[in-house]
């Protein structure tokens, strides 16, 4: 999605982008360190950010925990920004069009990265929320059914419901690239989840 967002956009956007997806990785360490989990290594990989920690002090309920950690400090960061509009008496419409402004060049004022800061934040929370094997969402998902089930059922409701989210997110991304000439970063999305899911099963993340 950075990449194609390199494309497209300047690098201003790319960095308050990117700050909302650091915030993102920080909850889950902070969330490691309140637990006592150890983190073995932080890789970047094809699919994102991974973060590995000793399964050994792990429990289903501490991997939910550190899994939902991510999203949750993105709608934390939201949160501050909503707040700091409401503030100054700026309702979300008006913070909708900052952003916009801020995304296409036509202002950097603070409000408008602000705006965009926001909108990258709750982005980041809802993607990384999707029932996806490499995302924290399929993580929650096969501890939730790996605990009250069994780990085969964990492991296909994953694979099943990743392949349903990658095929309708390139569904979108085909509609918007005919109907509106949009929808290259949704398609690369789509293709990091088809990718992350056969190297994840390839054992090569």
């Amino acid at each position: 999605m950075i990449a194609a967002m390199a494309i497209s956009d300047r690098g201003l956007v790319i960095v308050v982008y990117c700050l909302a997806a650091l915030l993102h990785e920080l909850g889950h360490i902070i969330a490691a360190g309140l637990l006592k989990v150890r983190i073995e290594e932080i890789r970047l990989g094809f699919s994102g950010v991974r973060i590995v920690t000793d399964s050994a002090l792990t429990s289903y309920k501490n991997e939910i925990i550190l899994a939902a950690a991510g999203p949750l400090m993105n709608f934390l960061s939201l949160s501050f920004s909503l707040a700091i509009f409401y503030a100054r008496g700026i309702r979300a419409e008006e913070m909708l069009r900052c952003a916009d402004s801020f995304l296409k060049g036509e202002s950097e004022s603070t409000l408008g990265m602000l705006g965009f800061f926001a909108l990258s934040s709750l982005i980041q929370a809802v993607m990384n929320l999707l029932p996806v094997k490499t995302f924290d969402g399929g993580r929650i998902l096969y501890c939730s059914v790996a605990s009250l089930i069994s780990q085969g059922a964990a492991e296909r409701s994953n694979e099943l419901c990743s392949a349903l989210v990658a095929w309708l997110l390139w569904t979108v991304a085909l509609y918007l690239m005919l109907r509106i000439s949009s929808g290259l970063g949704i398609f690369v999305f789509a293709a990091c989840i088809f990718g992350g899911v056969i190297m994840q099963r390839n054992g090569e993340i």
